[in-house]
């Protein structure tokens, strides 16, 4: 049994605001309203307020569950561990992350940028299902100067080839083109995530890729993690809020 209070407040408000709720009457028990801050609840319970129906067991088990912003370096790879001894994610996040956390998605060995971390195992699914369609931000550092013909393929899909078979991208969005002398840089937005994709997309339209940075995921941006190594935990509260916008999609 927990006080109702500390399931509100676990659900993301600050104790004063959680106990004022309370109080005005803006929650309520398996659809009763109740205004004792101290009155108990179970697992078992259903808590409503702010337009939300919450189970107690999920706001307990969500208190348990945390979120990290990295900022993966090039040459670590996105592994818990590696047969060739090269550094990994968990070796480089050990001494800052006390949890057993995992990585949402995956960036290439060469390829440096946004990574989210967590223990959440349901929020992970929404991120990665392709019916969701999470943005993904790329910065490509591109030998030579794409036409504009050149990008317009990007912007209509490519073909490119997915473990030896044919794939015909997603439209992807060039949101900014920035000359390099003999290369350029440009700004791609893509909702997929194939293996190496970006890469291979690039090299559809004939212009390798020398240096690759994912600047951002879903809502989140490099600018909160904005040095390879970085990392930032998130609030529960505002995670919580994007995970049910995911789930109201579906609903």
């Amino acid at each position: 049994m927990e006080k109702l209070q500390a399931i509100v407040q676990k659900a993301g408000l600050a104790r004063r605001k959680a106990i004022s709720l309370i109080q005005s009457g803006g929650v309520k028990v398996n659809s009763k309203v109740i205004i004792e801050p101290w009155y108990e609840v179970s697992a078992e319970d259903k808590v409503e307020f702010g337009g939300y129906i919450y189970k107690v067991s999920d706001i307990i088990k969500a208190d348990r569950k945390v979120y990290y912003l990295y900022n993966k370096p090039v040459d670590v790879l996105s592994s818990k561990s590696d047969t060739y001894g090269r550094k990994t994610i968990t070796d480089d996040i050990k001494g800052f992350v006390k949890e057993e956390v995992f990585n949402v998605g995956r960036l290439d060995y060469g390829t440096s940028g946004l990574i989210f971390l967590t223990n959440d195992g349901e929020l992970a699914d929404l991120l990665m299902h392709p019916r969701y369609k999470i943005e993904k931000t790329y910065q490509a550092l591109i030998k030579g100067n794409p036409t504009g013909q050149e990008l317009s393929m990007l912007e209509k899909g490519v073909e490119i080839l997915i473990e030896e078979e044919p794939y015909k991208t997603a439209p992807a969005k060039i949101e900014k083109v920035l000359k390099k002398g003999e290369n350029s840089e440009v700004t791609v937005t893509i909702t997929e995530g194939k293996k190496r994709q970006v890469r291979l997309m690039f090299r559809a339209i004939n212009h390798n890729v020398i240096k690759l940075r994912r600047v951002k995921f879903g809502p989140w941006s490099i600018e909160d993690v904005p040095n390879p190594g970085d990392i930032k935990k998130l609030n529960w509260k505002d995670v919580q809020k994007i995970k049910e916008d995911l789930k109201d999609r579906i609903r």
